[in-house]
């Protein structure tokens, strides 16, 4: 090997250093605090740009014209080169297992970093969801009764009994001061009841501010225990997410907080286990039919958690009273429906006493509903301007049912027509098409019986009909097919090569792909977070591998290359092992962005792609060269190389990224979603249609989505 080869092979795994450097270098950016921190990151970055536009030019230069002119630039690029490279990219790994430091810390000392992490999350999640979507934050004090015969216990008092009145409140009125309203009993004071202690049922009618008063219980305990390391952690679980009848309720809790914020799975079991963890779960009712299984799995899981000794349970106090299975709690409550006093209070609070005087001339409509909190904050908004004095009259109940469930059908009408009319600063949609493209969004929440909503996680399920689907494999198949074959056609020739590579591809590649996959059955797969990790065994595995790969080729055709092939394998090795320790990254996680997996295993498609890129190129270079002893220009295998390293990057992260494109590409020509979907949310949610959390989505209310759902 001539002189001019080794330096352009160096100059070739100098380049590769740079391609990590530049993966590595977003993160570190995101993570400084300072701008001199940020600065640094970015001199770092111009830096490796300028040393790989100036490495990439002297690999380029034409074989004429190097010379000792040529060689001497190169020896210095390369070791101020490698001497940039080497520190930086032991630096910005050393700065990621800072970060993640879970190696150097005693497992008490990462549960509780942990704790205090998911506290914090939890914390941020409640204050949000706690915001009245609907009214200007003004909350009205709830009342509740005592109904702890539903959990099996016998009942007693109310848990709103006042005490004898004391002597001021026996003076007449125009003595003592009154007040607007009795407000009722914090809902903390009943859970941390000693005859209840921690387990406690909440029941209410629809819309009676049941998950309102969960999240209130969850704001006091999140704050007791960011204060008393010694009390257990709130997390707020949605149990419509429960999938699996089978699935016993500490898989599911445990599953749950991985998916939501990378919490391992031992680590969740073990608070379960000693008590750190206290589930607060809402939707019960949501299940339907499944209800009563579920509040079997549920005994069952206390039952068998013996350090568990307190849990909360949200349902519709219809549903459970229909259900024969009971809870084995402590406790339960049922919230009241508001008394006429509160209402006249709130609407006097918002400037809206005009409407008082409607609402009692209609008892049996929307005075009725306004004795739910949810039907009373939407009354001012959806009538601005007064109400029409009506008194029906009913000859059964009938008729009664049906003209209240009018009136809430028209009450929802009118809150959503003057909603989606408003006007908007930057970017307004039609009112017919946002409000076509809710009721697909409700309906296929309602079809997989959820809640929650995230744009990452549209499946091929959401397809209407089966045209739909089968353009989606088609397509999906044929760029899976179009990629292979254009590796296999730059192989073996740009012409014939490539169209029977094509067709290869698109027949039988796509096809495996189709069959692997389950492209229209199964959720899209996402790649995990980027993070490096030089320990374990994957690393230290494809190191090994990388070396005993290339010393077969040295001992197969060319024994006095072993010393060229083994440094090229340690380099090989090496890189093959970072990119396949691509792993879940140990910080917990939150899911502030929409979109946020797809763009992450876009972000580790391009880091993958340009990691393997030099050692793709130094593939197509050194085959040549140590089989057949002649040498190629690298010009000429650039095309094959990025074609590999793009191959390897899309099989190994980017199908999730390919298929996302495509199912959005689809639903947006068939009207189902706008083209931006995180705009057209985020504009809901300014509407107060829909309540937006980091990159979850939900209707500010059940109700509200049953509605749409029914159009």
């Amino acid at each position: 090997m001539t002189t001019p080869d080794l330096l352009r092979l160096l100059l070739l795994l100098l380049l590769g250093l740079l391609a990590v450097i530049g993966g590595l270098l977003p993160s570190a950016f995101d993570k400084q605090n300072s701008l001199p921190g940020k600065c640094f990151i970015f001199g770092l970055g111009v830096l490796c740009g300028v040393l790989a536009l100036v490495g990439g030019g002297f690999i380029t230069t034409a074989q004429a014209e190097q010379n000792a002119t040529w060689i001497q630039k190169v020896c210095w690029t390369l070791g101020f080169g490698y001497i940039f490279a080497v520190p930086t990219t032991l630096y910005l790994l050393r700065s990621r297992q800072g970060n993640n430091a879970e190696t150097s810390s005693t497992p008490e000392a990462i549960s509780q970093r942990r704790r205090q992490e998911l506290l914090e999350i939890m914390r941020t999640d409640v204050t949000v969801r706690r915001k009245d979507s609907l009214h200007d934050d003004l909350l009205i004090s709830l009342l509740m009764e005592d109904q702890r015969e539903e959990v099996g216990r016998p009942p007693e008092v109310t848990v709103n009994a006042k005490p004898s009145p004391g002597w001021w409140e026996r003076l007449p009125k125009f003595i003592r001061a009154t007040a607007e309203s009795e407000p009722g009993k914090k809902i903390i004071d009943v859970f941390e009841r000693d005859d209840i202690a921690g387990r406690l049922l909440i029941l209410g009618a629809p819309g009676s501010g049941k998950t309102t008063m969960l999240l209130e219980l969850a704001q006091d305990l999140i704050l007791a225990a960011q204060q008393q390391p010694e009390k257990p952690i709130p997390v707020i679980f949605e149990l419509s997410s429960w999938k699996d009848d089978k699935q016993a309720i500490a898989d599911w809790l445990v599953a749950d907080l991985k998916f939501r914020n990378n919490i391992p799975d031992a680590i969740t079991r073990e608070w379960l286990e000693t008590g750190k963890l206290l589930p607060l779960l809402d939707g019960l009712d949501e299940l339907k039919t499944r209800q009563g299984k579920c509040i079997d799995r549920i005994n069952e899981f206390l039952q068998t958690t013996s350090g568990l000794s307190q849990i909360v349970v949200c349902c519709r106090e219809e549903e459970y009273k229909a259900g024969e299975e009971i809870l084995t709690l402590r406790g339960a409550v049922c919230l009241k429906p508001l008394e006429e006093k509160q209402i006249q209070c709130y609407l006097q609070r918002l400037n809206c006493g005009h409407l008082w005087h409607g609402m009692q001339n209609d008892p049996n409509g929307l005075l009725e509903l306004a004795k739910m909190p949810l039907f009373l904050h939407l009354i001012p908004v959806a009538y601005p301007n007064g109400l029409e004095s009506k008194a029906e009259r009913f000859n059964s109940p009938a008729e009664l049912e049906v003209y209240q469930e009018k009136c809430r059908k028209d009450l929802f009408e009118a809150y959503i027509r003057l909603r989606l009319e408003k006007p908007h600063d930057y970017q307004g949609y039609d009112p017919k098409d946002s409000k076509s493209w809710l009721i697909w969004l409700s309906k296929n929440l309602k079809k997989q019986n959820k809640t929650e909503f995230y744009i990452e996680k549209i499946y091929p399920i959401f397809f209407s009909n089966k045209l739909e689907k089968l353009v989606y494999k088609l397509i999906i198949s044929s760029i899976i097919g179009l990629l292979h074959g254009l590796f296999i056609g730059l192989l073996i020739g740009l012409i014939t090569g490539l169209t029977k590579a094509l067709i290869i591809g698109l027949m039988i590649i796509g096809l495996i792909v189709e069959i692997h996959s389950g492209l229209t059955s199964n959720p899209i797969a996402l790649a995990n977070r980027l993070n490096i990790s030089w320990t374990g065994t994957t690393t230290r595995k494809h190191i090994m591998i990388g070396i005993l790969s290339w010393l077969a080729l040295g001992l197969m055709f060319w024994l006095n290359k072993l010393m060229l092939l083994l440094i090229i394998a340690l380099f090989s090795g090496l890189f093959l092992g970072v990119i396949y320790q691509v792993t879940i990254d140990n910080k917990i996680k939150t899911r502030n962005k929409p979109n946020q997996d797809i763009l992450e295993s876009a972000k580790i498609t391009g880091f993958n792609s340009l990691v393997i890129l030099p050692f793709s190129v130094l593939l197509f270079y050194t085959v040549p060269l140590v089989v057949r002893g002649q040498t190629v220009e690298l010009l000429s295998i650039l095309i094959p190389g990025f074609s590999l390293a793009l191959m390897f990057g899309v099989i190994f992260d980017g199908l999730p990224v390919i298929q996302h494109f495509v199912l959005r590409l689809i639903l947006w020509k068939s009207g189902a979603i706008p083209w931006n979907y995180a705009r057209f949310l985020s504009y809901a949610n300014e509407r107060r249609l829909i309540k937006q959390v980091g990159g979850r989505y939900r209707f500010i209310h059940d109700l509200l989505r049953e509605h749409f759902a029914k159009m």
